[in-house]
């Protein structure tokens, strides 16, 4: 049986065109998320209910706090670091510079701080990469990639899950903490073209995976065997990503689009927006970057 879980809200009216990438700032008690096409990183403020954000010259894929209270960003050609208002923005580690139409993607860290980030191309050709980062080495864990999205740990950091949307699946590896190390990647769920297309991920404290489903207006909770067990039902369509608030917290956040939406659709007005809702069930916390 299917668990509905009820009580969204929407907690940051946004209008981003493809919003996505929510990420947990420790540190400031706050969400950070990026617009990819709005090329902007924006945080949102739940205890005053407020939102800044500064614009990118390029794409920004992905958004992680850092140990040094600065913002980690996936854009275009590389990984970036700024300050908190965007200021002294710069590239530290170039990606794939000699493949000239992919971009960063989704990014996220393990559970010891250490930097996992993918690429994309057009969406259709598997050009893309999965890669471990770090200042002195750059290394591709796994390749053919289509659009490198979704990362996700289990609790005690063994498992790696992850989505190549093209894939219209979760593959999952072992993995080996203290090397940060995956291994041995095989397909773990297999979805159905009518659930929409994978996305975004996060992952809880009782190592179920939490999945966006892009144009699927949904998240779907599925156990450590693989069986969906819940689901969080959105009154838009282009379902991005997710993430939870804070450390032993129940509440997650999701991030949503607004692609190519007539104004007179239903709900157009909140597409691009982050939603919130207790889960019932804690989740894991965004790892920040250790730099």
């Amino acid at each position: 049986m299917v668990t509905e879980i009820q009580g969204l809200d929407v907690a940051a009216r946004a209008k981003c065109s493809l919003g996505e990438g929510p990420a947990w700032n420790h540190e400031l008690n706050a969400l950070h998320f990026v617009d990819i096409f709005g090329k902007k990183v924006f945080t949102y403020f739940p205890e005053t209910n407020s939102v800044t954000s500064f614009d990118t010259v390029l794409s920004p894929g992905a958004v992680i706090p850092t140990d040094s209270s600065k913002l980690l960003i996936a854009m275009n050609d590389g990984i970036y670091f700024s300050n908190y208002d965007g200021k002294e923005l710069n590239r530290e580690i170039s990606i794939e510079p000699d493949i000239e139409n992919n971009r960063m993607n989704d990014a996220k860290c393990d559970p010891k701080g250490r930097l996992f980030a993918g690429t994309m191309g057009d969406g259709i050709s598997p050009t893309g990469s999965l890669y471990k980062i770090s200042p002195k080495q750059i290394e591709k864990v796994l390749g053919d990639v289509t659009v490198s999205n979704g990362l996700a740990w289990t609790e005690n950091g063994t498992k790696l899950y992850y989505i190549d949307s093209g894939r219209q699946s979760v593959l999952v590896a072992r993995y080996d903490l203290e090397k940060s190390q995956p291994s041995h990647f095989e397909t773990f769920i297999e979805f159905p073209e009518s659930f929409g297309i994978p996305d975004g991920m996060c992952s809880d404290a009782e190592d179920g995976i939490w999945v966006a489903f892009f144009n699927g207006s949904c998240i779907r909770r599925f156990s450590s065997s693989g069986k969906l067990t819940h689901v969080i039902k959105l009154p838009v369509s282009q379902v991005t990503s997710c993430c939870f608030h804070g450390r032993e917290s129940s509440i997650m956040y999701i991030s949503t689009a607004s692609l190519k939406l007539n104004p007179e659709q239903v709900n157009a007005d909140i597409a691009g927006s982050i939603f919130s809702i207790d889960t019932g069930i804690v989740g894991t916390s965004t790892i920040s970057y250790k730099s």
